[in-house]
């Protein structure tokens, strides 16, 4: 008996502090079909998101015409700079800068809303030991898609439960909270 007041009080404690399972969104009742496309079908981000999707009980439709919202990845670039340097002059860290650029079309409304997730992370480069320093750069690669995805399905969220009051028109500049990036300066990412 007294395990079970524990369990249901730990429980209750759990649920009231807000934490979640990592990967589970609060996705909006609307969204209960969603068809997903990408230039690279079967890249890393679309299957991350694709993955997401599915976590969270969001069906995947085969046609566009067939879902009420659309997502549609129409790039991704990734960028690497350096952030310091060592004393025998060469790169010592290195700054990973991923961007996904993508638009989401509200089938109802007929509107299209254009945004990009940008993720930012750094890492110190150890040229004795150049595995390591690959292995942590590709497991960096991973976290910071897992990262873009899971922005792109806030923003999304975001237009469903409140879409844009207006369509946007081409040659017509969207308002700025239409269509802008969810950008990160310090590897946090902003919805």
């Amino acid at each position: 008996m007294k395990k079970t007041i524990a369990l249901a009080f730990f429980s209750l404690c759990l649920s009231a502090c807000g934490w979640h399972i990592r990967g589970s969104l609060d996705m909006p009742k609307q969204l209960s079909n969603l068809y997903v496309s990408a230039s690279d079908s079967k890249g890393p981000l679309i299957t991350d998101l694709r993955q997401l999707l599915k976590t969270n009980r969001v069906s995947l439709v085969e046609k566009a015409a067939d879902a009420n919202y659309s997502l549609n990845i129409l790039d991704e670039t990734k960028d690497r700079r350096t952030a310091g340097v060592g004393g025998d002059e060469l790169s010592s860290a290195y700054e990973i800068t991923l961007k996904a650029n993508y638009e989401i079309h509200l089938k109802n409304s007929n509107q299209t809303v254009k945004a990009s997730a940008i993720s930012v992370r750094n890492f110190n480069y150890n040229t004795s030991a150049i595995n390591s320093a690959t292995q942590e750069e590709l497991l960096l690669d991973q976290e910071m898609r897992r990262d873009l995805a899971q922005q792109i399905l806030r923003r999304l969220s975001a237009v469903i439960a409140n879409p844009p009051s207006e369509p946007t028109k081409p040659g017509k500049l969207p308002k700025r909270s239409e269509s802008l990036s969810s950008e990160s300066s310090n590897g946090k990412t902003a919805p």
